[in-house]
């Protein structure tokens, strides 16, 4: 007779936190210019993600929606992961997610010379 496997409790806010990121890359890089092929790949994993919180989240899916969404998770994290690489600069995704935060209100604020 086979050992149940469980599988952990799903990671709603974490997936949230990441779909937020994926949001923001999607900022950046249409601000950036990006084609209309990159934004839909970024738009994907995005809308991936979304699919994952819903079937984690949906009572009629039971255990079987949950095992999915982690399934969706895991496959949409290895598509994050090329969205970006090591050299990709941070400040445009952090400027792009205030943008979307503050609206045109975002003023461009440099550190001071101490920092």
């Amino acid at each position: 007779m086979p050992i149940p496997v469980s599988t952990p409790p799903f990671p709603f806010d974490a997936v949230r936190d990441l779909l937020g990121v994926v949001r923001a890359i999607y900022a950046a890089a249409k601000d950036g210019g990006a084609s209309r092929e990159e934004l839909a790949r970024i738009e994907r994993v995005g809308r991936e993600l979304s699919r994952a919180l819903d079937l984690a989240g949906s009572p009629q899916q039971g255990v079987s929606g949950h095992s999915a969404a982690w399934k969706v998770t895991d496959k949409a994290m290895l598509q994050v992961n090329d969205l970006v690489d090591p050299l990709t600069p941070a400040a445009p995704l952090l400027l792009a997610a205030r943008s979307r935060v503050t609206g045109s209100r975002l003023a461009m604020r440099s550190k001071p010379q101490g920092r």
